[in-house]
């Protein structure tokens, strides 16, 4: 099973990233499903669900949820993508996630090139949204999620939930 550990924008987040980017997409780019906009932290490949689950638990317990929000674009490999500010650190959840901090771009695919045959893409399509900078958000939770194959692409599947706390002085923590 194909395991990533991830952040799930909210809404509020998501919707405000959607409305900047509009509805046009580039010839030779697909848009990718909003319900799937997410911010991984690491990718896993082919493990054990149960034992990622109980390293993601011990490593992310108590962790506090960084402050965040989508703004910004960006690209590589065939992949546009939205950025993501920070306020604080990543870091720890990076970690925790099993990533490496100093090799993590912080994103939220948006979208893919279309494999060809089929029309030339562009080569740099427009990034209506690289101006963008939506409401920040606190993160409740870090997911582990499974990556399957499904009809029209990859389905998500969350495996494991692990609690975020807030952090200190903040209203609930």
């Amino acid at each position: 099973m194909r395991l990533f550990t991830a952040l799930w924008p909210p809404a509020s987040a998501i919707d405000a990233l959607r409305a900047d980017a509009g509805d046009e997409v580039p010839r030779g780019w697909r848009r990718t499903d909003v319900t799937t906009w997410h911010l991984t932290l690491a990718f896993h490949g082919e493990v054990d669900p149960g034992v990622s689950a109980r390293r993601l638990e011990r490593a992310a317990h108590g962790l506090s949820a960084p402050r965040l929000r989508l703004a910004g674009a960006g690209e590589f490999d065939g992949v546009r993508w939205a950025g993501v500010e920070v306020d604080g650190s990543l870091d720890g959840l990076v970690t925790a996630a099993g990533g490496d901090p100093t090799r993590f771009v912080a994103r939220v695919t948006v979208l893919r090139r279309r494999p060809r045959p089929g029309p030339d893409p562009e080569a740099r399509p427009a990034t209506p949204w690289s101006g963008h900078r939506g409401p920040w958000w606190r993160p409740g939770e870090v997911l582990l999620v499974a990556s399957e194959p499904g009809r029209g692409g990859m389905r998500y599947r969350v495996i494991h939930r692990v609690p975020l706390a807030p952090p200190p002085g903040v209203a609930g923590g």
